[in-house]
């Protein structure tokens, strides 16, 4: 079972989605964020972004706050690069604790990495140097600022933006044009967009679709 809703409205800067799920896990495609889970018996963790799709099962329900980029860094004082893929466990006990802990004050945000992220959604495809260069950062420091902001390098993070940009476009359309898609969502082309699914998710674009469309 699978459950997204919107965060409470005063997180909404800092939250993209609280999720539930239960049993098999869906097709899905990999997060590039941050997630503080929420496991059944309250206990608190923080996972690491994803660049590969996470399957199985799950034996108990799991609640998931997902944050959005900078965040960890900003909020909860711990660079999104210091939380592993594997999970950490984090101060407190059940949703209540999570959501409190993500209202404590700020650090200002880094401006130049919201900048960055932007730009990556709207153009997945251009390089890292270009980004670099549109926010007066050396590619070096661009990444160094990015890890602790997203916990991918630029390069891992626009990998994964092109598989959910490819698969929005697909289902904007009743008859795909994977090759047109390819394109637009910023991959070489066709078979480089069929490759990164593969390692992505296992499977092509098109399987891929078939199975997330056939799970709902």
């Amino acid at each position: 079972m699978t459950s997204d809703f919107a965060p409470p409205a005063d997180l909404a800067d800092r939250v993209s989605r609280v999720w539930r799920r239960s049993g098999e896990l869906p097709a899905a495609l990999p997060q590039p964020s941050v997630d503080l889970l929420v496991f059944a018996d309250g206990s608190l963790w923080l996972t690491g972004p994803e660049t590969e799709a996470r399957t199985g099962s799950l034996t108990e329900p799991l609640t998931g706050v997902r944050l959005r980029p900078g965040t960890c860094a900003s909020v909860l004082g711990i660079a999104a690069d210091e939380v592993p893929l594997t999970g950490m466990p984090f101060p407190g006990s059940g949703l209540a604790d999570g959501l409190r802990a993500l209202r404590a004050p700020a650090r200002p945000a880094d401006r130049a990495i919201g900048q960055v992220l932007q730009a990556m959604r709207a153009a997945p495809g251009a390089s890292v140097s270009h980004h670099a260069a549109a926010v007066g950062l050396s590619e070096r420091q661009l990444r160094r600022r990015f890890l602790v902001a997203v916990g991918l390098s630029p390069k891992a993070y626009a990998r994964v933006v092109r598989l959910h940009r490819a698969m929005a476009l697909a289902r904007s359309s009743s008859v795909p044009d994977w090759a047109e898609i390819a394109v637009r969502s910023g991959f070489y082309d066709q078979p480089h967009m069929i490759a990164e699914f593969r390692r992505a998710v296992g499977s092509s674009c098109v399987r891929f679709f078939q199975a997330a469309a056939v799970g709902g």
